[in-house]
């Protein structure tokens, strides 16, 4: 019988507990589809997230991809960049973008973590009678399955010299990317180029450079003078 008494308050209890635990368990399931909506993390402008020597390396990746894809789709013509996908811009008339990527670099698992790398071919240099390529490159960083920051921005340019295809690349600028980054949209989900981006080429003797419009950021490469040489040969 003490048995049997002891037994009869748990059982009526038990609806009681179910209860609770439903409530919990619905609370939880809130809080979890609010970190999955919550605002991407605030970046700390003007603080790279990684060395020229790892930026470098991811780059050195993209230009390796790169160089595969003009090789095998062009059969080594630079003309095949045409055929890129192309991003359009929404709420604006501006035209199509041709962009390529190279994503999961030093990834542990697809769109985990790790960098995504991303170039936004930017057309040929202004006023010059060569045209090499030139592409405005960002360095995307993710974690826990979302990107969280841009790590680096760059430029890299592509000549067609005897048949081989011939480099350059850029440095990056600690001021141009914080000046770039604190103006984000941290509003939209971050990408690079971002959709309201306006990367235009200019010659800014000796150098080769691109300017953000929106932001002022601009970024440079090697000589121009070198470039242009390296193109006409």
């Amino acid at each position: 019988m003490p048995a049997q008494r002891a037994s009869i308050p748990w059982l009526r209890r038990l609806p009681r507990a179910r209860r609770i635990l439903g409530t919990l368990g619905l609370a939880l399931l809130l809080l979890d589809g609010c970190a999955l909506r919550a605002p991407r993390p605030d970046t700390a402008p003007g603080k790279p997230a990684l060395s020229d020597a790892q930026a470098r390396q991811l780059v050195g990746e993209w230009q390796r991809q790169l160089a595969d894809y003009i090789g095998s789709a062009g059969d080594g013509d630079l003309a095949v960049l045409a055929r890129l996908p192309s991003l359009r811009a929404t709420g604006t008339l501006r035209p199509s973008r041709i962009t390529f990527g190279a994503l999961d670099l030093d990834a542990s698992a697809a769109e985990r973590d790790g960098f995504d790398v991303q170039g936004l071919l930017l057309g040929p240099l202004p006023g010059a009678g060569v045209a090499p390529c030139v592409f405005v490159v960002g360095i995307v960083q993710r974690q826990g399955y979302r990107p969280v920051d841009i790590a680096d921005v760059r430029l890299v340019s592509i000549t067609l010299r005897g048949g081989q295809l011939d480099w350059a690349v850029g440095d990056s600028d600690a001021q141009a990317l914080a000046r770039y980054r604190a103006a984000l949209d941290r509003s939209a989900p971050l990408r690079f180029p971002a959709d309201k981006d306006r990367f235009d080429l200019a010659i800014c003797a000796p150098r080769l450079c691109a300017e953000e419009a929106l932001t002022a950021a601009r970024w440079s490469l090697p000589a121009l003078a070198q470039t242009l040489a390296a193109a006409a040969r």
